[in-house]
Parts: structure tokens; C-alpha cells; sequence
């Protein structure tokens, strides 16, 4: 799907960033109007019209970066509805787009910042790691907590996840608050379209999301349900389908870290404690430096600002919180458990 080109972007590739550094926006508009241009006749189907959606996301969204509405350019708003329609997602550019779908041998970038082409490699090699990291998930959620396949399922959402939280730190340790927050993140807006404020490619969007809903969501009765359920609908919208669909398939069953807690008794199931015990720790190990990697990029941005999500820091504190009480109540119980259990974990 990435290698497609049904508007042919790539003969625009290297005119973007020249563009952006200029903030040349009659030149982005021509673009805009010549790619509009060709959406009637090449985009045909779903996977065509996520190519297109990746492309056109690009140009308009570098337009909104230099304040001009994307909506005054005819046919964009209806354009960015009927793509967004054939793929079943939101109507305009995602992480996904921008990472996922983003080939490697014609990449697409907004600068020719190298910080960019690097957070781009990240963020695909993260989400091509928690596919399987779900995919197992999924498998454990309704699996006896004495099922000897009940551990190889969480050793390998654990594997996934490490590959997810070490991508992270790649781009924490090499990409500057200063060069995300001056260079990068404008070209990260909120657009209107169709009368409802999407939000740019950001990490809520991403299938960690999955993650934790599989594994520590909170249940009803809980203090955080009710801000979790929201969280939920604010986000769970920008997957795709079958994404989405996955969602509706782990919220049919009940997460696994209060299950196996209270499921799990006894020396016979010491190793399903101790494999969850070391996911939540990739877990945190992830949780933790995003959250101080936001905080790193807000001090440095006006007061009020939002992240690409539309959030402030106050959600990943609450998830920080959440990740933190469930990985504390596990070690409490691993700590409860007989002398067997305790000495492996």
C-alpha cells in the first residue's frame, strides 16, 4: 500500500520541504489544486485512497502551518471526505499516513530536517512492533490463566513492546525538544473538516492505546473509568478499521492484569504472574520517558499549548498514574504470593 502513488506525489517529493522553508504558500496551493485535480481519476478504492490521503495530508496540512486555511481551496474539504470515506478512517493525514504508509525509497517529509527522517523511521518501526505485540494480546484475553500457551503469548507482546519502547528512546536521545517543537511539530495542526476538529499524527493514535486496554484498563467502579471511557472515544476513531475493530473484540473481555490477579493462585501459575510483571515493566519503560519527553517539549512552547493529539501533559499523567497503580498492586501481589513464587519473580 505505501508504494502507491495515485496522484504521483513523488514527482513532488523533494518540492515540499524547499516550499515549507520558503513558506512559499502560492506555490503549495498550485500543488494542492494539481493534486485535487487528480483524485476523480485515480483514486478508485480504499488502498488508492489512503496513498492520496497521505499525499494530500502533506501539502495542506503545510498550508495550515502557514496560516492559510486549507477549506479555501475548492474541492480540498470534499476531497479529504471521499478519501476518508474509502478507507474508513479519518479524513485527513494520521500517524499512520505519516509513518506507516510512508515508503521508505520515496519518502515524504514536511522539512529536510534529518531529525525528520529519523522520527519517521521510529515511529514505523514502533508500529510495525505492536502489531504482533496486540496480536497476542488479543490471543491471551480469553485463555485460561493455567494455559501453558497463556505465558507465550505475553513473552511475545512483551518482545513487541521492547521494540516499541526502545524506538522511543531513539528519539528521545537524538531529537532535540527545540528542533520537535520549532522544526517539526508546526506542521502537526488541527484541522476542520466536515465540521469536526481532527487532530494531527500523534502518539494517542498509535496502537499502544490497544495495549492497554488489553492489559490495565480501568473497570467499571474504578475512579478513572470515566476519564478512561472518554479517552477512549477521543481516540480510538483516528485507527484504522481494523484497529477499531480489535478494540470492540478487548473491550468484550476483561483486561488482563486484574484477571490474572485475581484468576491466578499458587506456585502452578507463578510464571503468568511473573511474564505480566515483565511486560508492565516495558510498559513503564515506555510510559515514562514519554512522559518526561512531553513535559521536556512543553516547557519550551507558550503557555496553553497542545501536543499534535490535542492534549497538555495532564493525560499522560493520568496514564502514567494508572500504569504506576497497576504495576504497583502486581508487585504487591507477587509479593503476597508463597515463597516459590516470590523467589522467581
Amino acid at each position: 500500500m505505501s508504494e502507491l502513488d495515485p496522484l504521483r506525489f513523488s514527482e513532488h517529493i523533494t518540492e515540499i520541504p524547499r516550499l515549507n522553508d520558503a513558506a512559499d504558500t502560492a506555490a503549495l496551493e498550485r500543488l494542492a489544486h494539481k493534486l485535487l485535480d487528480r483524485v476523480p481519476d485515480t483514486v478508485t478504492d480504499d488502498v488508492t485512497a489512503s496513498a492520496a490521503l497521505r499525499d494530500l495530508g502533506f501539502v495542506l496540512a503545510s498550508l495550515e502551518r502557514h496560516g492559510t486555511d486549507y477549506r479555501s481551496l475548492p474541492g480540498a474539504e470534499e476531497a479529504l471526505l471521499k478519501l476518508g470515506g474509502l478507507v474508513d478512517e479519518v479524513p485527513r493525514d494520521s500517524v499512520y499516513t505519516y509513518s506507516l504508509r510512508n515508503p521508505e525509497d520515496a519518502l515524504r517529509t514536511f522539512s529536510d530536517i534529518p531529525e525528520e527522517v529519523l522520527f519517521i523511521s521510529e515511529v514505523r518501526r514502533a508500529g510495525i512492533a505492536l502489531r504482533p505485540a496486540v496480536d497476542h494480546l488479543m490471543a491471551a484475553l480469553t485463555l485460561p490463566v493455567r494455559d501453558p500457551l497463556l505465558v507465550e503469548h505475553l513473552a511475545a507482546s512483551t518482545e513487541a513492546f521492547r521494540v516499541f519502547a526502545q524506538a522511543l528512546l531513539t528519539v528521545k536521545r537524538n531529537i532535540t525538544p527545540e528542533v520537535f517543537s520549532t522544526r517539526m511539530r508546526p506542521y502537526f495542526p488541527p484541522m476542520t473538516v466536515g465540521g469536526t476538529v481532527l487532530y494531527a499524527p500523534g502518539g494517542a493514535q498509535m496502537t499502544p492505546l490497544l495495549v492497554d486496554m488489553a492489559v490495565l484498563r480501568p473497570e467499571p467502579g474504578d475512579p478513572r473509568h470515566a476519564w478512561y471511557e472518554q479517552y477512549l472515544d477521543e481516540n480510538l476513531l483516528y485507527l484504522p478499521a481494523a484497529y477499531r475493530a480489535a478494540g470492540d473484540t478487548i473491550m468484550a473481555s476483561r483486561p488482563l492484569l486484574p484477571r490474572i490477579l485475581d484468576e491466578a493462585t499458587g506456585d502452578a501459575t507463578a510464571s503468568v504472574r511473573n511474564q505480566l510483571r515483565l511486560l508492565m515493566r516495558e510498559i513503564l519503560h515506555f510510559r515514562l520517558p514519554h512522559l518526561q519527553l512531553a513535559r521536556a517539549n512543553m516547557r519550551i512552547r507558550p503557555d496553553g499549548s497542545l501536543g499534535s493529539g490535542g492534549y497538555t501533559t495532564d493525560s499522560l499523567d493520568h496514564l502514567v498514574a494508572l500504569t504506576t497503580e497497576r504495576n504497583q498492586r502486581l508487585t504487591d501481589a507477587l509479593a503476597a504470593a508463597s515463597p516459590l513464587d516470590h523467589a522467581t519473580a
